[in-house]
């Protein structure tokens, strides 16, 4: 199963990423980011293990929120991986 993951600049040092990554869920997928993406998981992760509060996750435009990580994904789904940060 194929699904296109679009990263946040801020989470590969300031380039958005597109990559094909596989799974049946959405933590699956993030799991085969971590794997591309050396150290991306202290981006997304806390240190309890839950997406850390300025990432949002998005499949085909919609957010996964509450399920984020068990939210279910299918080939040709679109996920984008978000972060809201603020600053003046």
């Amino acid at each position: 199963m194929a699904i296109m993951v679009t990263l946040h600049p801020f989470l590969n040092d300031g380039v958005e990423a597109k990559v094909e990554v596989r799974g049946r869920d959405v933590g699956e997928c993030l799991k085969d980011i971590m794997k591309r993406f050396p150290g991306i998981d202290k981006k997304l992760f806390g240190s309890n293990g839950k997406l850390k509060g300025y990432v949002e996750i998005m499949v085909n435009g919609q957010s996964t929120y509450p399920q984020e990580l068990a939210y279910p994904v299918k080939d040709g789904d679109s996920v984008s991986v978000l972060v809201f940060l603020a600053g003046g």
